[in-house]
């Protein structure tokens, strides 16, 4: 008996030894292309050679990507497109990006939606951003959530000290009609312009100020043509890591597997980094002579409800109403717990 158990443990050890070599057979050699709109020096990209580096640790080096940054191979709408046609393989944007695909993803782009990074997380990470992230437009498959951070006003004439200030600057703008609608309701004016034009719109004073998150206003050199900076956190984005689904459907289920994992464990790296960089910006920038100032939690509150109206309506005609509910319902019990706590 002792004998027929040792052949059996061996003969199941050995069996056990040819499926894993046969899945690590099925791993097939892959070249995919990531393309971002940022530079090398960008979170971006952090993200985007962190998740390189995991694949090809777990595939053998079978699983290769390949970066192209600073929008070689086009601007995000383009890239959109470019995955769904095949003719790229990953990226990564702004959810809200995918708002004229599914209306759902815009409501990440609402207005002082968000407090925190910790209620962004929350959100992200729990049910209702792992649903959007399973069912992504025709075309894409959804792999994880990065992050890009709360944006700030910056400008040229005055710190924005109390929502007033604000007041008639001309702020360059994407175009979202989420921000368009945003910097409107705090009566600025949004002039929507590809980022591309932005440092010398800005420099020519064609615009007074601009949004971002802090790391883009330094690696951008904004600081250059802009005095002041303003800590506004008026709207948070996430990023979205995108994958082609028509390439998708060419991996075999190891691949895919493997994909899928290494951008999960991209995650918390990615959004370090991001939230690193953008810390240590205001220090940097403070050096460079940037002059930044906070904005206080009731001058933000006083901007959420002006801008109240405004949410409302792009609730309705932007996103899904239903959506925005669900996320304002699920932030009030993370806010509720935190107070108990």
């Amino acid at each position: 008996m002792n004998l027929i158990s040792s052949l059996s443990k061996c003969l199941f050890a050995l069996s056990t030894f040819a499926l894993v070599n046969v899945s690590h057979a099925d791993i097939r050699p892959h070249t995919f292309k990531f393309a971002h709109v940022l530079s090398k020096a960008s979170h971006y990209e952090a993200g985007a050679q962190k998740f390189a580096e995991i694949l090809a640790k777990k595939s053998n080096n079978k699983l290769i990507i390949k970066t192209y940054p600073d929008g070689t191979l086009g601007g995000e709408v383009q890239v959109i497109q470019a995955l769904r046609s095949g003719t790229v393989d990953i990226t990564t944007c702004n959810p809200g990006m995918l708002i004229g695909l599914n209306k759902n993803f815009g409501v990440f782009d609402m207005p002082f939606m968000f407090n925190d990074h910790s209620e962004a997380d929350a959100i992200l990470d729990g049910r209702i951003g792992k649903s959007l992230l399973d069912n992504p437009p025709p075309g894409l498959v959804g792999l994880a959530y990065w992050d890009h951070g709360f944006r700030n006003v910056s400008n040229s004439k005055r710190p924005i000290v109390k929502m007033e200030d604000i007041d008639g600057l001309k702020i360059r703008v994407s175009q979202s009609p989420m921000i368009i609608e945003t910097i409107r309701g705090l009566n600025a004016n949004p002039l929507p312009m590809p980022f591309t034009e932005l440092y010398t719109a800005l420099e020519t004073k064609a615009v007074d100020g601009q949004e971002n998150p802090n790391g883009i206003f330094e690696f951008n050199k904004l600081y250059e043509v802009q005095k002041y900076l303003s800590l506004t956190q008026h709207q948070y984005n996430p990023l979205i890591v995108l994958f082609s689904k028509k390439i998708w459907d060419e991996l075999n289920s190891d691949e895919q597997k493997l994909v899928r994992e290494a951008a999960a464990e991209t995650v918390s790296y990615q959004r370090k980094f991001l939230r690193d960089m953008n810390s240590n910006a205001l220090v940097s920038l403070k050096e460079k002579g940037t002059i930044i100032n906070d904005v206080s939690a009731q001058e933000k509150e006083r901007m959420r409800n002006k801008l109240r109206p405004v949410s409302e309506r792009l609730a309705k005609e932007q996103v899904n109403e239903a959506i925005v509910k669900d996320v304002m319902a699920e932030l009030e019990k993370i806010r509720q717990t935190k107070t108990s706590n």
